[in-house]
């Protein structure tokens, strides 16, 4: 029917809906040579000229969908593209003949069908990026293409308007803030901005960095990318958020093969920081054209000085990268302007959306428990804070048929909000997967368990659910309770898993293979979860500090999205009146401007005076990026005299000066004073070390002392260094424990112990070697006062906290200080090195990172090889050191299922497939 075939053009779901409008058409014809003649003979016979009226819109109308079928799927008609006049014709001639006929149903059916097809065709992914350029055409040729089962065939509303309606696609603005809605689709955005970035810079070969804040967003971005661009030839690349650039990313990013050489570089703002002090720039030969950064409202982020390194990094971008442009992509910015002008006072851009447009319509409300009329029944109701749309009819208080939800009893619910979270979830869960935000790692266990009933347990395991299983039985132990939670679809993500293990969860989540996730806000940060339902069993970290509300917002985005069509709900866990009128208040607040984090620390520093002796503040990691940015500048610069002369000219760079002067002139002139203080200090200084390290000068020079006390020198660095000379190391780690940019992440590793670095020594040496986690856990983090030493609950208090630390301080921390210190013991001695020796050492901090002890197990790592199967698969496939990692990348694709069992036995396959999983292939 003309219904059925005008709803698969709306639907669109993949290309069974749309051969099924051509078919259907096809069909009609069909009956149009058998019957028509009887059917006008019919009516004739009747004297009734309605029915051949009807018939004849009806053509129109199947002729209309035809031309916008072919248009959707190939960007034109008949190799014509004048599609809207095409459609505006049959259109005009149905509801010409439906008048004719009298059919005023029919007719109001097709002048409906020709506004919607209109913005069909204005929201056409081809109308959209018509006439760009080639790139871009053969970018688009390739997401319609028919090998794709869901076809990019049209644009959200932010989209169309981001790229046709505000030029970006033909945009010369060298600075633009995308300031929308989480699951705008700012991706695909930056995906159109990268095209026309390279073919602007096409002959010079120039790139394009992309910036993430963590090592998921950053593997999950180049799984995406790759997807996209390979049919376009454009390489893309990541290097690992290791503070160091080690042997084989050295390779990579200075092969000179055109065939292989990187076009897109994807990494954290931190490393490409180390990267462009290194003057990797120089390096690589090819200028870096476009800087994206994704979840930019990470500026304004105070944390560990995250925001600060951010801003500094930029503005030494805008003012040393000759052909840099800047995108900036954000849920919410609200003074998105001030950030555009501040990189580019006359040549920027911004975008936001001022109609309140969401992907999916979306319920806040806060989830209470009602006590029943027996002892220790409950049901839950829901009491609605916010909706996205002013049409959403939602009862003020919507109560839930379900009576005690996983067997749970009034005082459970009452007291926890744990327990009131995991209730509300089993009731949401029925309509989809849902996310459970709790505040730490400890707690997510308790909410996990209590959603572990019969009930929930899943009838049939999939195969790929089967492997994943089998990988975490090696990775965290065989009686790790995430193995059994899996067969009852729950999921459980935190930051006390190991990196391997937290993708699983995520592509699990991400396939539906999952009722519900228990998460800390480690998920926060752009990772792709299609949910229906998101419940807050916390609004805080822990400490009572209450999340900040660009966190919320953005977790809170992930239900609803835009491909899973229900009514999202974001439920707050309000367990009694107290904590409901607090979580109402939270909600209620609006998110503030992005102001930059150096104005709260030059005012936290009024009255002391510390502001004219910067080196004070050396040991706090905020002010030692903002000493480093000042001693890589005054290198920059070269010459004292001239530094001195422009000093405000270097702040203003920096978007919190630029404020500062504005509202806190005397301290802003007292910033100045400092800086020319400071440059006096650092006047003649090695400031390469600087930049080398990560270090400020203060933090250099000691460490430089320490290196003479300790006679560590170049002869130590050799791979035995995690095995017959663990002595080296732990006096390496002695000294790391003493440098201010790296104490406390080290010392928190060993609870505050370990002065001469002997514990931690022993650890790295263990990682290195390949021991796995849960021998790790029980040898190095499991409490000794415990009670019972094979106590399940103590393994994974046990393993929670070896992989908190491991991933999260040891193989950062630990590895960017080696790295360090061999920058200071050779010095300028690496550039006169041989490749090969080059390489050898860069990937000694490398081992480190990836916990592994060969070269070529590293290179299997970067490309995510999981840690136990890199060294023997690496043996299995003859990977050598010296080889390209494209070449090591081809033989590892090409690599069977069978070549995994001959290198590591019977679970090769299992480990086969999860390595396929966390690469995207």
């Amino acid at each position: 029917t003309i219904q059925d075939i005008w709803l698969r053009l709306l639907r669109k779901q993949g290309w069974d809906d749309l051969d099924g409008v051509q078919s259907a058409v096809a069909c009609l014809r069909a009956q149009q040579h058998g019957g028509e003649a009887t059917f006008l003979a019919e009516a004739e016979r009747n004297r009734d000229v309605r029915p051949a009226w009807e018939l004849m819109s009806q053509y129109h109308l199947a002729k209309a969908a035809e031309i916008l079928g072919a248009y959707l799927t190939q960007g034109s008609v008949d190799g014509r593209f004048d599609v809207r006049q095409q459609i505006e014709a049959q259109f005009d001639r149905a509801i010409a003949t439906a008048a004719k006929g009298q059919l005023m149903e029919n007719e109001m059916r097709a002048r409906l069908l020709a506004r919607t097809a209109r913005t069909l065709i204005e929201n056409s992914i081809w109308t959209v990026t018509r006439a760009v350029n080639s790139r871009v055409t053969k970018f688009v040729q390739s997401v319609v293409a028919r090998k794709r089962l869901q076809p990019l065939l049209e644009m959200l509303p932010p989209q169309r308007r981001t790229l046709r309606e505000e030029g970006l696609l033909g945009s010369g603005h060298r600075a633009v803030v995308v300031s929308l809605p989480t699951s705008s689709g700012k991706t695909l955005i930056a995906e159109f901005r990268m095209l026309q970035a390279l073919n602007q810079f096409d002959h010079e070969r120039g790139w394009v960095a992309y910036l993430a804040p963590t090592r998921a967003l950053v593997n999950q971005l180049a799984v995406r990318l790759r997807r996209d661009f390979a049919p376009l030839d454009v390489v893309v690349e990541k290097v690992s958020p290791a503070l160091d650039i080690d042997g084989i990313e050295a390779d990579m990013l200075t092969d000179e093969d055109k065939n292989r050489q990187f076009r897109v570089l994807i990494t954290t703002p931190e490393k490409l920081d180390l990267m462009l002090r290194g003057d990797w720039e120089a390096k690589i030969g090819r200028p870096l054209t476009l800087v994206v950064v994704d979840e930019a409202h990470n500026l304004a982020a105070a944390s560990g000085g995250r925001g600060l390194k951010l801003e500094l990094l930029l503005a030494t971008m805008n003012r040393e990268c000759q052909f840099a442009q800047f995108l900036l992509l954000t849920p919410f910015i609200p003074n998105a302007t001030k950030i555009a002008q501040w990189l580019s006072p006359d040549s920027n851009k911004t975008v936001e959306l001022a109609i309140d447009w969401s992907p999916n319509d979306r319920v806040i409300a806060i989830a209470e428990p009602v006590q029943g009329a027996k002892r220790g029944e409950f049901a839950i109701q829901l009491v609605t804070q916010h909706t996205t749309r002013h049409t959403l009819s939602i009862p003020d208080e919507l109560k839930f048929q379900d009576c005690q939800p996983l067997n749970l009893k009034w005082s459970d619910v009452s007291h926890s909000p744990g327990k009131l979270a995991a209730a509300t979830a089993q009731v949401l869960c029925q309509r989809g997967t849902v996310i459970v935000l709790v505040d730490k790692p400890d707690n997510s266990w308790g909410v996990a368990k209590a959603l572990k009933v019969e009930e929930n347990r899943l009838d049939t395991q999939s195969e790929d659910l089967a492997h994943i299983r089998l990988f975490l039985e090696d990775e965290m132990g065989k009686d790790f309770p995430l193995i059994d939670l899996l067969t009852y679809g729950i999921g459980v993500h935190h930051a006390g898993l190991s990196e391997d293990v937290r993708t699983l969860v995520e592509w699990l989540t991400e396939q539906g293979m999952l009722k519900v996730l228990v998460a800390t806000t480690t998920i926060a940060q752009g990772v792709n979860f299609p949910v229906a339902g998101v419940v807050f069993a916390s609004h805080q970290y822990p400490y009572g500090q209450d999340m900040p509300l660009e966190d919320f917002w953005n977790i809170a985005g992930r239900a609803g999205r835009v491909d899973q069509g229900d009514l999202g709900i974001i439920a707050l866990a309000g367990n009694n009146q107290e904590k409901s009128t607090k979580l109402k208040q939270f909600v209620g607040q609006a998110v503030s401007a992005l102001n930059s984090t150096l104005i709260n620390l030059v005012l936290e520093l009024e009255k002391t005076g510390e502001l004219l002796q910067l080196e004070s503040l050396s040991w706090k990691p905020e002010w030692s990026s903002f000493l480093q940015y000042l001693a890589h500048t005054y290198r920059q610069i070269g010459d004292h005299e001239r530094f001195a002369a422009e000093v405000e000219q270097v702040l203003r760079g920096t978007l919190g000066f630029q404020e500062l002067r504005k509202s806190h002139k005397e301290l802003a002139d007292n910033l100045v004073e400092g800086v020319c203080r400071y440059a006096e200090r650092i006047k003649g200084k090695s400031l390469k070390l600087v930049d080398a390290t990560g270090f400020s000068w203060e933090s250099v020079s000691k460490t430089l002392y320490r290196l003479g006390e300790e006679d560590i020198k170049g002869a130590v660095w050799s791979p035995e260094l995690f095995t017959s000379r663990r002595a080296d190391l732990q006096r390496m780690i002695g000294v790391l424990l003493e440098v201010p940019e790296l104490r406390q992440q080290l010392k928190d590793v060993t609870g505050g112990g370990c002065k001469d670095g002997d514990a931690l020594a022993r650890i790295i040496t263990d990682w290195v070697q390949g021991r796995p986690l849960p021998e790790m856990a029980r040898e190095h983090f499991k409490k000794i006062n415990s009670k019972d030493e094979n106590s399940d609950i103590d393994m994974v208090n046990a393993m929670t906290q070896c992989c908190r630390e491991i991933f999260g301080r040891i193989a950062q921390t630990a590895s960017w200080g080696l790295a360090a210190l061999q920058s200071l013991t050779f010095n300028n001695e690496f550039e006169s090195m041989s490749k090969d020796e080059q390489r050898t050492l860069r990937n000694l901090p490398a081992r480190v990172y990836y916990g592994v002890n060969s070269d070529e197990a590293v290179a299997l790592r970067l490309l995510g090889v999981p840690r136990t199967a890199a060294v023997p698969l690496a043996t299995a496939l003859g990977v050598t050191p010296s080889e390209s990692l494209n070449d090591t990348r081809g033989k590892l694709r090409a690599a069977t299922a069978e070549t995994w069992r001959d290198a590591l036995g019977e679970r090769g396959e299992s480990y086969h497939r999860v390595w396929s999983i966390i690469e995207g292939d």
